[in-house]
């Protein structure tokens, strides 16, 4: 939900030499689209089905690994029970609905919302806390922290064996 994720984890990969997995660069490479454009054409059900997917597969990975997951996942009890299973350490990064915005809009692979996105991510955000605290091994609050930083608190609480 535009926290800077994607930064975070690569530099959370390369840190700890693990393989990283972001959802937006998987839906680009197998799709040849952006998570907009295929929202767009075969609709968010489509879209979020193959997010879901790609997080399911990539927890199933045998090696350590950091997976950034898309915001939708924590909407699918599937993708809830992996990211609480063995050896998974899953770090909810939360910023302010102000920052969220000015990152999602920034960013033109992002879904377009017809309501706004400040209406769709506080509504969503308004939905899918409960899910994200029900998962979350910890959180850490981004608004004022650089990737680097966040990276940093990240890795004095992982386990270091899959971080999401």
């Amino acid at each position: 939900m535009a926290v800077g994720k994607t930064s975070v984890g690569r530099l959370l990969a390369a840190s700890l030499r693990w393989e990283f997995s972001d959802s937006d660069s998987e839906i680009r490479a197998q799709e040849g689209t952006t998570a907009r454009e295929l929202q767009d054409a075969r609709g968010a059900p489509v879209l979020h089905e193959l997010e879901a997917r790609l997080l399911l597969d990539a927890l199933a990975r045998v090696q350590p690994s950091v997976v950034c997951a898309a915001a939708s996942t924590i909407d699918d009890e599937r993708c809830r029970a992996a990211l609480r299973g063995p050896g998974v350490s899953t770090i909810w990064l939360q910023a302010t609905l102000a920052t969220m915005v000015a990152r999602y809009e920034a960013d033109p692979h992002r879904p377009h919302y017809p309501q706004g996105t400040a209406a769709a991510l506080a509504a969503q955000l308004a939905t899918r806390r409960a899910n994200f605290c029900s998962v979350a091994s910890a959180t850490i609050a981004v608004d004022d922290l650089t990737p680097e930083q966040t990276a940093g608190r990240v890795l004095s609480l992982i386990d270091r064996k899959s971080v999401v």
